[in-house]
């Protein structure tokens, strides 16, 4: 019972944050639907659970959580401290701890700007990319004015 105890509050505590995060958004990236596989792949796997704890209001509220998080994750972008990152635990990766950006134009066609942007964090080295619907130099000028002087902007 304290592990579900643990989740729930996880749960709704990392749904609180992604609620402030995505209304905090100042550039939106296209929808990642990772976040719901990954949620549906653990719901899949505690729902066996629901005939021992679903009497439990915690179990209850920690699967509601659960559930809602799984669908808002995808929803991730810009915002004015960092990049909100697409996970099912919030994360904001602040834009201070960003060394490298590479910018990738992807050709849709001719009426959408679609641009991959791939951020790399200093201590980890690790990337995470975000599809972007807008022009390369909004882009451009937005993370000009956020990243570190040293982060590098790769087109």
């Amino acid at each position: 019972m304290l592990i579900i105890i643990v989740m729930a509050v996880l749960l709704v505590f990392s749904l609180v944050r992604r609620v402030y995060f995505q209304s905090q958004l100042e550039r939106k990236a296209k929808y990642n639907f990772s976040p719901v596989l990954g949620g549906m792949i653990l719901l899949g796997f505690l729902s066996p659970l629901m005939q021992t704890f679903g009497h439990s209001v915690l179990f209850l509220m920690m699967m509601s959580a659960l559930v809602i998080l799984t669908f808002i994750a995808g929803r991730n972008g810009l915002t004015d401290h960092g990049v909100l990152l697409p996970n099912l635990l919030t994360r904001l990766l602040d834009f201070q701890k960003i060394i490298k950006v590479n910018l990738q134009p992807v050709d849709v066609d001719q009426e959408r700007n679609v641009i991959v942007a791939t951020f790399v964090e200093k201590k980890s080295q690790r990337q995470h990319a975000l599809v972007f619907e807008m022009s390369l130099n909004d882009l451009i000028s937005f993370l000009q004015q956020k990243l570190p002087s040293e982060a590098q902007i790769e087109k």
